[in-house]
């Protein structure tokens, strides 16, 4: 504990400071000097309530400043822990498993739904179909150290590969299947693919995405639109992602060949 965090509730309102700010402060020096550390769970706020001798709602209106700072992250039903910001790179070819594995966190993947539909217009476009085609439409949440990063929706078109639904609902039976896209489009003699086109639009999370990323109501999301193309040029996958916006920062990268 620091020496910031002896002062006295009659000399916080003494000095006509709130107390939810002067509470705010002592966190955010405690996670700025490492007392409390990237990843860790911060106290209930019943416990935070009564080591800082005011109720309950103080604490809660500091924790959600120090959330609008970026210092902390509250996931429903979970608690708040100190923010652990992960950078991710958007290149031509960077993949989730790398980005990861380059952070030394262990990159998970969970399929929460496979369906064939009817290709919205967005989808079709990007993916050069006629509107109504169908296409494969798979759902997979991103996990790093089990901690939820993303909700990914991809669409296939079916015309081209016929069977991915089912490849995705195999993988996803395997023991320890990690549910990589280049893996099993690797299955269909797809060995190499790239980003052709990226878009970041920012937005209110849908009461899904709120769920499965475990983020509370008042948080946003970033939605990366993704179009993947074969060697040839041809699109093999359209994707539109939804990030938790305190989890995670987009880094363009500008590494051999992304320089067009």
């Amino acid at each position: 504990m620091t020496a910031k965090a002896f002062w006295s509730l009659e000399s916080m309102e003494r000095d006509g400071i709130n107390l939810w700010r002067q509470i705010g402060e002592t966190l955010a020096e405690e996670i700025e000097t490492g007392i409390l550390a990237a990843g860790d769970r911060l106290p209930p706020s019943t416990d935070l309530a009564g080591r800082f001798g005011v109720n309950q709602h103080t604490v809660l209106r500091a924790i959600s400043h120090l959330q609008s700072e970026g210092l902390v992250r509250i996931e429903r039903g979970r608690g708040t822990y100190v923010s652990d910001i992960i950078p991710y790179r958007l290149g031509r070819r960077t993949r989730f498993e790398e980005n990861l594995r380059d952070l030394d966190r262990a990159p998970k993947r969970g399929l929460l739904s496979v369906a064939e539909i009817k290709a919205p217009p967005t989808v079709a476009t990007n993916l050069g179909l006629q509107p109504g085609e169908s296409v494969a439409h798979i759902i997979v949440l991103a996990i790093a150290n089990d901690v939820p990063i993303s909700v990914n929706n991809n669409f296939f078109a079916v015309s081209r590969l016929p069977g991915i639904a089912g490849a995705y609902k195999a993988e996803a039976a395997r023991p320890n299947s990690d549910l990589a896209t280049q893996s099993i489009l690797a299955g269909f003699g797809i060995t190499d693919f790239e980003r052709r086109k990226i878009r970041i639009r920012g937005r209110e999370a849908t009461l899904d995405e709120m769920r499965h990323l475990r983020m509370p109501p008042e948080e946003r999301v970033f939605e990366v639109e993704v179009l993947n193309v074969d060697a040839t040029g041809k699109p093999i996958v359209f994707g539109q992602t939804s990030f938790c916006l305190s989890r995670v920062e987009f880094v363009w990268d500008f590494g051999a060949g992304d320089l067009s």
